[in-house]
């Protein structure tokens, strides 16, 4: 069976005037790893120590594999009475998932999650849905969100990971190098009462409802044919890209770009319309105009360089908090040397290279 069709229990969604069950398949997916193929991928990955909070898990880490120490690590969360106990030991596993992640998956164009094992290589929505499947495995609540406005204020076609942990929320961006991140907007599921919707909600509303939550699996799927379709709009397969669109709107009504895209792919097909009629739908609120108006910002796909170019872990540590990306604004270079433990001439010296070796093209050691 494929991990990543293993759901936690999914509520019914509402959205607007559509109800979808989570869970719910409509097509099978070819991007859905089988848990053996996990293991055939991450057993030659580079593991990185545990941190102290578990570090008593390093045996079976070392014995057994990642696969075995996640099956160890969701027992012991299972078990776990002590609230706070379990809320380290979350937190703690969300960060190691996290570097471990970073450190075997570089920053690419792939979101297909078949793809992204293969290749070692994710967009952000591929590092959230592997984010995800290995979560899961660990017996983490989390699950995929997208990111509308980000914590800068650009609007963004963007994917992060929502982490349920016992005490608190946490929003998991690996594109942006952050294990904890504040974006500004989100699409999210929201439960007041019984009833559970999926909305676009700015970060600082989320404590008015009673409970909040990451995208059924649904949508995901959804948003993965969008991006197919995309794909296929930029190659001039305006079929192809109609079916794809069509599909996604199926799984995910509520992302107003799959309609506004059809519209276009319409467009080109000749029959005007069917495009005036998407056109409307994409149009037809506020909410749907701020996911229009996301573009592909070059600063945020430019990060793409830090590995390409074989930057370093702690240099793109400081790079990212330097530029704004951890925290939504520039940090003081004052501020990114007391973060990084380094002098502010040290911290300076690495920012040059960095910002020499980017643009330049020059590859370096680690």
């Amino acid at each position: 069976m494929p991990l990543y069709n293993i759901l936690l229990p999914s509520p019914r969604i509402v959205y607007n005037a559509f109800v979808i069950t989570a869970g719910r398949t409509i097509i099978p997916f070819d991007d859905a790893p089988t848990i053996d193929e996990v293991k055939g991928v991450i057993a030659d990955w580079q593991k990185p120590g545990l941190p102290d909070g578990i570090r008593h898990f390093a045996p079976l880490l070392n014995g057994g594999g990642v696969v075995k120490l996640a099956s160890s690590f969701k027992e012991s969360l299972a078990g776990a009475k002590n609230f706070r106990y379990r809320s380290q030991l979350e937190a703690a596993i969300a960060g190691w998932l996290y570097d471990l992640v970073r450190a075997n998956v570089k920053r690419g164009r792939v979101f297909d999650m078949g793809e992204v094992l293969k290749e070692g290589r994710a967009d952000c929505l591929g590092y959230a849905k592997l984010f995800t499947l290995l979560g899961r495995l660990f017996g983490l609540d989390a699950g995929v969100i997208e990111v509308l406005v980000d914590n800068a204020g650009r609007y963004v076609p963007h994917a992060a990971v929502l982490v349920r942990l016992t005490s608190r929320r946490r929003i998991v961006d690996l594109w942006y190098g952050s294990g904890n991140i504040r974006h500004r907007r989100l699409g999210l599921r929201v439960r007041q009462g019984e009833t559970w919707k999926i909305c676009d909600l700015e970060l600082k509303g989320l404590g008015d409802w009673d409970e909040v939550c990451y995208l059924p699996d649904t949508c995901i799927d959804g948003i993965t044919l969008y991006i197919r379709g995309n794909r296929h709009l930029e190659s001039k397969e305006f079929q192809a890209a109609v079916r794809c669109y069509s599909l996604a709107m199926e799984l995910y009504p509520g992302n107003a770009r799959s309609f506004y895209n059809r519209a276009i792919a319409y467009e080109n097909l000749g029959q005007p319309g069917s495009a005036v009629a998407d056109y409307e739908r994409a149009l037809s609120s506020d909410a749907a105009l701020i996911r229009i108006l996301a573009t592909e910002h070059a600063e945020v796909t430019s990060l793409l360089d830090l590995d390409d170019r074989k930057i370093g872990g702690l240099a793109q540590e400081i790079y990212l908090l330097r530029r704004g990306f951890v925290t939504g604004r520039k940090v003081p270079l004052a501020g990114v040397a007391r973060k990084s433990g380094l002098s502010e001439i040290e911290t300076k010296a690495v920012l040059s290279l960095v910002e020499a070796r980017l643009a330049a093209g020059f590859p370096g050691a680690r």
